[in-house]
């Protein structure tokens, strides 16, 4: 009977398997209908939100700053760019002119904000190039939201530019022009007495706006080498490398070289003891005939000073020391005031323009003086 009995068992067992296996299959077959249920839930959601978010195209007010150029090969150059408002927009580094203006901006509200975040980060910086198949030499006018809306970075952001202030800025473009021979000369700083320098080669080729050449042909003038790094004792025939100034007048020109060797040959330095000089004081002119000029000391109205440079430029100033400098002083309004102060004013020369290099040693010489208003009478 027992063994019956398990058999029994066994074959109960046997046969509620299958109806196990069909409730399992139905709690997965739920599951996976809930899931995905919650799938297509949110694929609608997202595709609601992205929806919404296309819908919405916003217009938005941003400040920016972006340049206008000229393309690197191109024959033309900006000489200066003006807005509405008639100020000119200061140099942009590499070229071209920077230009602020507010710029109403249409897209949607997650382009603008993120173009609002590159532009304040600095990841964003604009350009605008100018065409030379567009323009030609002389002052355009032209469109900023025409500038802008052909800048490849806006367009990959998705925004387009509705509306500026200004609404146009006025544009003066000129060509590039060669000049095959322009005199080289090393630019004057501090250290330049103690030397006497030679550029190799002497000229070279610059590209120069149209405008500047004319000029120039007028009134020739040197292109300036700046020079660093000189050493404090200079032995004769001392080679250096100097770099090719790319300003001429305050306008940009492109030399055909950047370096140029220079020769520094030393100078013999000399001192001279120059005066007693009288101290000549420069007054502004609406104070003259209302204030007098009072000094501290009558005997400061003289002066000795030493000076060091050339010996050939110091004998000048032995033979002709009254037409070749003179001592001086500046006055201006706030010494007027308060009139029982006397104020410390620094000494200072002027040498004619045939005296070079010559320059005061040591610290500058001071005198007391203070302006008294005259008594009207």
């Amino acid at each position: 009977m027992a063994a019956t009995s398990k058999q029994s068992t066994t074959a109960a067992e046997i046969q509620a398997q299958p109806l196990r296996g069909a409730s399992s299959r139905k709690g997965l077959k739920k599951l996976l209908n809930m899931g995905s249920t919650f799938l297509t839930v949110a694929v609608l959601t997202g595709l609601l939100w992205v929806w919404a978010d296309q819908a919405q195209l916003l217009g938005q007010d941003v400040r920016l700053v972006f340049t206008v150029a000229t393309a690197a090969e191109s024959p033309l150059i900006i000489m200066s760019v003006r807005g509405d408002s008639g100020g000119e927009a200061s140099e942009a580094p590499g070229g071209g002119k920077s230009v602020r203006v507010k710029v109403k901006f249409k897209g949607t509200r997650s382009r603008l904000r993120e173009l609002q975040d590159d532009l304040q980060s600095g990841r964003l910086e604009l350009f605008a190039y100018l065409s030379e198949t567009s323009y030609l030499p002389g002052e355009q006018t032209i469109s900023v939201a025409d500038l802008l809306n052909a800048n490849e970075d806006l367009r990959d952001c998705g925004v387009t530019a509705i509306e500026t202030e200004p609404d146009k800025i006025s544009v003066v473009l000129d060509k590039w022009v060669r000049m095959e021979r322009v005199k080289l000369a090393v630019k004057d700083t501090a250290e330049t007495p103690r030397f006497q320098a030679y550029v190799d080669p002497p000229e070279i080729a610059v590209e120069v706006p149209a405008s500047l050449k004319k000029e120039l042909e007028r009134q020739p003038q040197t292109l300036l080498v700046e020079l660093t790094q000189i050493p404090d004792k200079i032995p004769p025939n001392l080679e250096v490398v100097g770099t090719v100034s790319t300003k001429f007048g305050g306008q940009p020109v492109r030399p055909e070289r950047s370096k140029v060797n220079v020769i520094l040959q030393p100078i013999e330095q000399a001192r001279e003891k120059l005066g007693p000089l009288q101290i000549y004081a420069f007054i502004p002119p609406d104070m003259i005939g209302t204030h007098d000029l009072e000094w501290d000391d009558e005997a400061n109205k003289v002066v000795e000073m030493e000076v060091i440079g050339p010996r050939a430029e110091l004998d000048k100033l032995k033979t002709a020391a009254k037409e070749k400098v003179r001592a001086y002083i500046e006055i201006s309004t706030t010494h007027a005031e308060p009139t029982e102060t006397y104020y410390t004013v620094p000494v200072q020369l002027w040498f004619s323009e045939d005296v070079h290099n010559v320059k005061p040693v040591g610290p500058a010489k001071t005198v007391k003086v203070r302006l008294r208003k005259l008594l009207e009478k």
